[in-house]
């Protein structure tokens, strides 16, 4: 592992895990992790092969339109790190594609626009 790489997942790790100000997180609806926004959105992060997908709900947990939605995942695996761009893809629903598939633990950091503002969500999956 080059020094930028392992300074940038370093930089990844010593992120702050997002509080969540409205209690626990609710239920992933659709088998992925839930995490709290910056701005008290709700994402769920589903990772399966290459495929990152992040359905965005509002604090209310009603879904926010795909259209107001747009960003990018940088996902660390392994000591090697991705960016991804997040292209509107259903109802609330933003997705992207890995050079190649992953399996097992990860670390994910979302910067999203959310209705034209900034939001950034941490996970770590695994």
């Amino acid at each position: 592992m080059n020094r930028r790489t392992a300074l940038a997942a370093l930089a990844l790790l010593a992120l702050p895990v997002a509080v969540t100000a409205h209690g626990p997180a609710p239920l992933a609806m659709n088998g992925g992790t839930m995490a709290e926004a910056s701005n008290d959105h709700w994402v769920e992060l589903v990772v399966r092969g290459d495929q990152v997908t992040a359905y965005v709900t509002d604090p209310d947990m009603k879904p926010v339109p795909s259209a107001q939605l747009g960003g990018k995942a940088t996902i660390l695996v392994g000591g090697k790190r991705e960016e991804v761009t997040l292209a509107a893809a259903g109802a609330n629903t933003l997705t992207g594609k890995l050079a190649a598939p992953v399996a097992g633990k990860l670390t994910a950091v979302l910067a999203l626009t959310i209705g034209g503002k900034s939001a950034t969500v941490r996970f770590a999956v695994g």
